[in-house]
């Protein structure tokens, strides 16, 4: 990454947005009314698909840590009905429920020959002098290699890894200096499960790109004064998938932009 740019840290900092993160950055870049709605107005919404995936890892987790089984379905299960507790319209509860004892047994079986060496540990580093936080989902050795592993739950099977993956990915190899990869597992409708490996390629072009949102994001802030200033800037597109797909944040949205 390019180390010899030292961006003034004062735009970021006058809109409480450091330390920044992947996704701070790539909410900017990919969609920038909810990057506003989380990130300027501090409105975070849960999902079903997302907290299905962070208790499918941590059954996992405890299935490394020598949990049975069953109990860490159980266990993952019940922290899965604390974190969407308040979906309780959302038909895709149930559906998300139903496939996590799946997920942790496709992950499992496909690392279970490796030593877990760490799980969400945290990764601090600097781009352009702004710090940078991220968590790597588990830290893996096998007799040849250690490396840091990414666990992607999903509803179909990529051909190849997104670029905000990649991108995602070589942050955290420059950070920790080891080989990352991405597991991917999807659940089919029989409840069976199939995972597939990715390995990163493209962290050059991910590292250069990493720089640019930052450099335009700064660029953004600084012409900034207030919230309002930001909010004036960004216009939503009424056509974007995610307004229906969560009627929560179109509510938000025409609140705040009343429309």
């Amino acid at each position: 990454m390019d180390q010899e740019m030292k961006l003034d840290l004062t735009p970021f900092e006058k809109f409480d947005l450091l330390p920044l993160s992947f996704s701070k950055a790539s909410k900017f870049l990919n969609d920038p009314p909810g990057w506003y709605i989380s990130y300027i107005e501090k409105i975070k919404l849960g999902s079903a698909p997302m907290t299905r995936g962070t208790c499918a890892e941590h059954g996992v987790f405890r299935m490394f840590e020598g949990l049975d089984r069953l109990k860490a379905i159980k266990e993952s299960i019940e922290l899965f009905d604390e974190g969407v507790k308040d979906l309780v319209d959302d038909p895709k509860v149930e559906v998300e429920r139903e496939k996590i004892p799946h997920f942790i047994q496709g992950f499992y079986n496909a690392i279970k020959e490796y030593e877990m060496v760490d799980y969400q540990e945290e990764q601090n580093f600097k781009v352009c002098g702004i710090p940078i936080i991220g968590y790597t989902d588990f830290g893996l050795k096998g007799k040849d290699m250690e490396f840091k592993l990414d666990l992607k739950s999903s509803g179909r099977m990529p051909k190849k890894l997104s670029h905000s993956i990649e991108l995602q990915q070589s942050l955290y190899a420059f950070a920790t200096n080891q080989i990352t990869k991405v597991l991917y597992c999807v659940v089919n409708r029989d409840k069976k499960s199939e995972t597939k490996w990715f390995d990163i390629t493209q962290q050059d072009a991910s590292k250069k790109l990493f720089v640019d949102i930052i450099v335009s994001m700064h660029r953004f802030l600084s012409r900034c004064e207030s919230k309002d200033d930001i909010r004036k800037e960004i216009v939503p597109n009424l056509d974007y998938w995610l307004w229906d797909y969560d009627p929560r944040l179109t509510k938000i949205r025409k609140k705040i932009w009343g429309y």
